[in-house]
């Protein structure tokens, strides 16, 4: 029988590598790669003061890292820098300030512990209460994506034309940019913020080597987050090692995978062009 720990794991995985699938795959089209980067940072950051003041490690992560997600796109617009080089520079400012906290806090030791659940994932930190704020948030990002999909594949083909055509391309964006980095934040729990980014592009990666419809990039890549977050999180039920380096584990397989099929269909296409200029 599934224990409730087992089963709490295996929904939080379903519903943060689905996410994060998703979100790779609109973060790379739109240019918001180190986004991911700045909020995992943050959430380290917010982690390493509450060691210092007090209080939960988490909420103070996750507070900083959503305020993060948020004031990302007005702050690169204020400033006049892209997006990404705002998002490189409060990356530089969080790891800074994390080791700070870290270094000045009582009791090192203990220090390390707290900190390593956001480092390096843990299934002891999905609780029934996360299962129901990530259960919200995937419901919210599925609405936003169905309801406004045209606007946004618009966008992601190419953001001067939708912009001519009426969408506005810098609202969508900063919606984007928040929804990335309330997932990125969310899956912090599971993954840790040394390898969320692995389970945000690695799924991305294997769904571009099979599609080419932006479309089904974003479910394919989906679907691979899922199997990639479940799959590593048996792992690491069966094997008792770090659940976090199990997940890029098998997105990494997942990803060899995916690029073996890509490479025979390549094969196979070109074998039947060949046939066809002989004929």
């Amino acid at each position: 029988m599934i224990s409730a720990l087992i089963l709490r794991a295996l929904l939080a995985g379903t519903m943060a590598g689905s996410l994060c699938g998703c979100t790779g795959v609109l973060c790379s089209r739109v240019g918001m790669n180190t986004i991911a980067f700045a909020t995992a940072h943050a959430a380290l950051a917010g982690a390493a003061l509450s060691l210092v003041i007090g209080g939960d490690p988490m909420v103070l992560g996750l507070l900083l890292a959503l305020a993060t997600a948020v004031m990302l796109g007005p702050l690169s617009d204020r400033l006049g820098i892209p997006l990404d080089i705002a998002s490189m520079t409060l990356f530089s400012i969080y790891n800074a300030l994390a080791f700070i906290f870290i270094v000045i806090s009582p009791g090192p030791t203990l220090a390390s512990e707290k900190v390593s659940q956001i480092l390096w994932g843990s299934v002891l930190a999905i609780t029934p209460e996360y299962l129901v704020v990530l259960s919200t948030l995937t419901v919210l990002y599925t609405l936003f994506l169905v309801l406004f999909w045209g606007r946004i594949s618009s966008m992601l083909f190419n953001p001067k034309l939708a912009e001519a055509e009426g969408v506005n391309v810098r609202a969508y964006t900063y919606i984007l940019v928040a929804f990335s980095g309330a997932v990125t934040v969310f899956t912090l729990k599971i993954a840790g913020g040394f390898l969320v980014f692995s389970l945000l592009f690695i799924p991305s990666a294997s769904a571009l080597q099979l599609s080419e419809n932006i479309r089904r990039i974003v479910l394919i890549s989906a679907l691979l987050g899922l199997a990639s977050a479940t799959s590593g999180i048996g792992l690491s039920f069966m094997l008792d090692l770090p659940v976090g380096s199990c997940i890029v584990i098998s997105a990494a397989i997942i990803l060899a995978m995916a690029s073996a099929v890509a490479a025979f269909k390549r094969k196979r296409l070109l074998t039947k062009i060949s046939a066809g200029g002989r004929d």
